[in-house]
C-alpha cells in the first residue's frame, strides 16, 4: 500500500477572483434596442476561484493566492469564499483599487452565455515567503494561467516539493506562452477549443494522448454536453458520457465545476485509499500509482456535478448537494 503524511491543505488556487453578474434575456442585441431582463443575480466567479469553491463544498480543504481591490465588490468576493469553505488569507487586498467584474448575458432557451469582463485595477499578487509555504503544505495546485510571474515561480516550488500541479485549459484562453506551462502540469484537463489549439487535430481521442504524451499524468478534454475524454497515468484511455439534462438554464459554471469536482473527488480517494504512516510519496508519485478505474469514477463525479450545475444561474449558487449528485450516478 503506498504511503505519505497527510497535506494540511488539499488545494491552492492561482488565479483572478471575480463577482460575476448575471442577465437572462431573450436573445442577444443585435444593434440598438430595448429589451425587458428575464431575471438577473450575482455570484462569486474566476475560474480557479470557482473551481475551489466547489471543491469547498465537497470537503476539500482549500486556499486562494489572488489580488482585489478593498471596494464594495471585493468585500462580496471574500464573503463568497467564505461561504464555501475558502481559506482567503493569501488574498492580498489592495487600498484604493477596483476588484474585478464580468457580466453575463444568459440566452434563456439555451443557457448560452456572453460575457463581458472588467479587469481588476489590483496589481498581480507577488510571490511571498506565506505562498511558498502554502504550495509545500498542499496535495495541489490549481491554475489556469493568470497571474504568471507569481504561477511560474509557484509552479517550480511544486515541482521542487512534489506538488501535483493541476491546470484549467479554458476556451479562449490558449497562446503560444501556455504551451511550456500544459507540458509541465501533472493533471491537464482542457476545453476543446484550447485542445484543438494545442495539439493542431479536432479528434479528441487523439488529442487527450497528445496531452498526455507530451508530459500530463492525467490528460482530459472536455467537451460540454457531448461528455468528455481522458488518458489516465497508466495509459488507458477512457470516455466520460455526459449527464443530459432536458433543459439547460446557464452553462456558465459548468467546466468550473468539473474541475472543482475532479480535484475534490481526487484528494478524496487518496486519502480514502492511502495508508498515511508507513512510508513517504511526493503527489506526482501518488498520481502514477491511482488506479484508472477508481479515475473514472472520479471524472463521473465530475461530470455529474457540472451537468447538475447547468440546472441554475450562476457558477456557485446552483451546485448540487452530494445526494443530489449520488443520485445522478445512480449510487442511491
Amino acid at each position: 500500500m503506498i504511503t505519505f503524511p497527510q497535506k494540511h491543505i488539499d488545494i491552492v488556487g492561482i488565479g483572478a477572483s471575480t463577482l460575476d453578474r448575471f442577465i437572462v434575456v431573450d436573445h442577444y442585441p443585435t444593434g440598438r434596442e430595448v429589451q425587458q431582463v428575464i431575471s438577473s443575480t450575482a455570484d462569486g466567479g474566476g475560474p480557479v476561484a470557482t473551481a475551489l469553491a466547489v471543491a469547498g463544498k465537497y470537503g476539500a480543504r482549500t486556499v486562494m493566492i489572488d489580488s482585489i481591490g478593498d471596494d464594495m465588490v471585493g468585500r462580496h468576493i471574500l464573503d463568497d469564499f467564505e461561504k464555501y469553505n475558502v481559506n482567503t488569507d493569501a488574498i492580498q487586498v489592495e487600498r484604493g483599487e477596483k476588484s474585478g467584474v464580468a457580466t453575463i448575458l444568459v440566452k434563456q432557451d439555451t443557457g448560452e452565455r456572453a460575457v463581458f469582463f472588467e479587469r481588476s485595477t489590483a496589481r498581480e499578487p507577488e510571490f511571498l515567503a506565506v505562498h511558498k509555504q502554502l504550495i509545500e503544505d498542499s496535495l495541489i495546485l490549481h491554475i489556469n494561467g493568470r497571474h504568471r510571474k507569481l504561477m511560474r515561480t509557484a509552479m517550480e516550488v511544486a515541482k521542487a516539493k512534489g506538488t501535483i500541479i493541476s491546470l484549467d485549459g479554458g476556451a479562449q484562453r490558449y497562446d503560444e506562452e501556455m504551451k511550456p506551462i500544459t507540458e509541465e502540469s501533472h493533471i491537464v484537463i482542457v476545453a476543446r477549443d484550447y485542445a484543438e489549439k494545442y495539439t493542431g487535430t479536432t479528434d479528441l481521442e487523439e488529442a487527450c494522448r497528445i496531452i498526455h504524451d507530451r508530459g500530463a499524468l492525467i490528460a482530459g478534454v472536455t467537451d460540454g454536453a457531448n461528455g468528455s475524454y481522458f488518458v489516465w497515468p497508466d495509459g488507458t484511455p477512457y470516455r466520460c458520457e455526459p449527464f443530459s439534462q432536458e433543459s439547460v438554464i446557464d452553462t456558465t459554471g459548468a467546466g468550473d465545476s468539473f474541475h472543482g469536482a475532479f480535484l475534490a473527488r481526487l484528494v478524496k480517494y487518496i486519502y480514502k485509499t492511502m495508508d498515511t504512516a508507513q512510508m513517504h510519496m511526493n503527489g506526482q508519485e501518488i498520481l502514477m500509482h491511482c488506479a484508472h478505474t477508481d479515475l473514472e469514477q472520479v471524472a463521473i463525479f465530475a461530470s455529474a456535478v457540472a451537468a447538475l450545475n447547468t440546472q441554475g444561474i450562476g457558477g456557485r449558487s446552483p451546485l448540487p448537494s452530494l445526494e443530489q449528485v449520488h443520485q445522478l450516478m445512480g449510487l442511491e
